[in-house]
């Protein structure tokens, strides 16, 4: 068997058990959660930054069509998890140490932004839905689950944007979303860095909740730096 086929014997044995492949409804969500389930297992590292994604293997991996791999090798390129390399084909897409510091310090005044802006506009209705977000986030650090904590951190963020009104501060943030999640989540790898960010979070939400302008940024600074830091930590142990 190979790696692939290993890597995801799980999801598609459990997207094989949703039946109705041969609907045309049926195929484009069989579709769309293969896609989801490679999206994921780039993002969770179980697949390696630079392994080849060959059709044959995830073909055979998903009991799927060439032409539905191609479409989905496709929204990889668009969402930079997977580059297509002369003599190689396509493989998971590896960030360069200078990526990951341009990535995190465009984050950090992103974010930053976000955070000023949301407290200038905030309803009292506005604070306890970022209440209700940090608490998401605190409860799945104290599962581990590295991934949610990632995506409730992007919907919260998204959350912030859309009500200060910040429309290129959120598309950007949009466009690096995937890639941030995927260095979210590599950071939190790195020994103490989920206790160390789910003590971000409680700052951030603290400051928010006293609708601490200055508390609010300041938190939300050194919550991203510590996870830039941790990334940069773990790049320079793997070499």
């Amino acid at each position: 068997m190979n790696d692939l086929r290993k890597i995801f014997e799980t999801d598609a044995a459990a997207i094989s058990d949703a039946g109705g492949k041969d609907e045309p409804g049926a195929r484009k969500l069989v579709r769309e959660r293969v896609f989801e389930q490679v999206r994921k297992a780039i993002v969770e590292g179980r697949i390696a930054p630079g392994t080849r994604l060959t059709e044959r293997e995830l073909c055979e991996a998903f009991g799927i069509s060439r032409t539905v791999v191609r479409e989905i090798v496709r929204r990889l390129e668009a969402e930079k998890l997977a580059d297509v390399i002369a003599h190689r084909g396509v493989t998971v897409a590896t960030l360069t140490r200078k990526r990951v510091e341009e990535i995190y310090e465009i984050r950090t005044e992103l974010e930053a932004i976000a955070v000023r802006s949301f407290l200038k506009v905030a309803t009292d209705a506005d604070i306890e839905v970022a209440r209700d977000y940090g608490e998401r986030l605190l409860a799945a650090g104290q599962r581990g689950d590295k991934v949610g904590m990632a995506e409730i951190m992007s919907s919260f963020l998204r959350f912030m944007a859309e009500v200060g009104d910040n429309r290129i501060a959120a598309e950007i943030l949009e466009q690096l979303r995937t890639r941030i999640n995927m260095l979210r989540v590599l950071a939190m790898a790195e020994p103490g860095q989920l206790e160390t960010g789910m003590e971000g979070v409680r700052a951030i939400i603290a400051g928010i909740v006293a609708r601490d302008v200055a508390a609010s940024e300041q938190a939300t600074r050194v919550y991203v730096r510590r996870s830039g830091e941790a990334v940069l930590r773990h790049m320079d142990r793997e070499g």
